[in-house]
């Protein structure tokens, strides 16, 4: 079931055995075109299933005793009533109760589709406004899938045992179909996330200026597909690529005189980003390819002399969203090589900037 107010009652919403209902449109299967929608869905469910199951541990720590007490006539709390004092502890939780997103990108239906007490009974308009109101097929199938399970025990235990139960054992129960919704959900992320096709692009043109001397140069890096898929054995996957960046100054002047440049330079880049459809992280390794630098000012030219085969590498970003559109702008004087930079007397300023995305397919 859905929670989206806090110190809201604990209710089950269970889907029952509806008479038939008018024939409703199709909806559409979830696509990485939904992923933000997954991506709180997702998170929802893992926090009301770790919500849940503390909240049992805790209504169990009240009701143990008294179960204890009630065996003993002469103990003063022999005559309680459990479900009674267990209840308030669960209202006294409830009020702490926030989910992370309240609710869901895109999602429009009602909050909850509770279930009236003593009965394994719901409003069929009810779960149909929670199929409605889900943004693609996969998120609808996988709640109302929550709200079948209810059913099915309550049908299986009948109403009367059900609704007997203590508000530990309740607690539990939706622990376990909130765990169950997380799973699918993620299953959902993962496909999703596989179906669509990953690039990164970046750009970046760092100024160097020091004394007698300011040059701005600009690298660029191409589109760059990302391969990998995820495993079913693992929450987190990577992707590599490889593509090609291309470095030039785009402007530069030496003792007050403006040069001009020519040329370029070039590197072959490998790619590794690594996700678990929630933050990503890039590292990238690259190689000096044939390519130089010359510089033409009044009274003289030069030429760079860079080595072929230099190798460098390291982390681009770190812990970012993924999302269908990403850009991840970076100062340039926090990269690594802005130290060594620092440390040859001249300042450094710019940005680099990366940018991924998935696409969808179809797109």
């Amino acid at each position: 079931m859905r929670f989206f107010t806090t110190g809201r009652a604990l209710a089950l919403a269970l889907l029952t055995g509806c008479p038939a209902m008018p024939a409703i449109a199709e909806q559409k299967q979830c696509s990485c075109q939904d992923l933000q929608s997954i991506q709180e869905e997702l998170k929802n469910a893992e926090y009301e299933a770790q919500f849940f199951s503390d909240m049992a541990k805790k209504l169990k720590a009240v009701e143990d005793p008294l179960i204890e007490a009630h065996k003993n006539p002469i103990d003063p709390d022999s005559d309680v009533n459990i479900g009674h004092r267990s209840s308030l502890k669960r209202t006294e939780i409830m009020i702490k109760f926030k989910l992370p997103y309240s609710p869901a990108h895109g999602y429009t239906g009602p909050a909850t589709v509770d279930m009236r007490f003593g009965s394994c009974e719901q409003k069929p308009e009810e779960l149909e406004k929670l199929r409605a109101g889900s943004p693609c097929k996969d998120i609808a199938d996988i709640t109302l899938a929550h709200e079948a399970a209810h059913r099915e025990r309550c049908s299986r235990e009948t109403a009367s045992v059900y609704w007997d139960r203590l508000p530990s054992l309740i607690a539990a129960e939706e622990a376990e179909r909130y765990a169950e919704q997380a799973k699918a959900m993620r299953a959902v992320l993962k496909r999703v996330v596989d179906e669509g096709t990953m690039t990164v692009e970046a750009k970046m043109e760092p100024r160097f200026t020091g004394p007698q001397f300011d040059v701005t140069y600009s690298y660029v890096t191409p589109s760059v597909k990302m391969e990998g898929k995820s495993s079913p054995g693992s929450d987190s996957w990577t992707l590599n690529g490889k593509g090609k960046r291309s470095g030039k100054i785009k402007n530069m002047k030496v003792g007050g005189m403006t040069c001009k440049s020519s040329g370029q330079l070039n590197d072959d880049i490998d790619m590794v980003l690594d996700t678990d459809g929630f933050p990503m992280s890039l590292r990238n390794r690259s190689t000096g390819k044939p390519g130089d630098v010359k510089v033409r000012c009044m009274g003289g030219h030069g030429m760079s002399m860079r080595p072929k085969g230099e190798v460098g590498s390291g982390e681009v970003f770190a812990e970012e969203r993924l999302a269908n559109d990403s850009d991840v702008s970076q100062d340039v004087r926090t990269m690594p090589f802005a130290k060594i930079v620092a440390q040859g007397g001249m300042s450094l300023s710019g940005k680099n900037t990366v940018t991924v995305r998935l696409v969808c397919p179809g797109q």
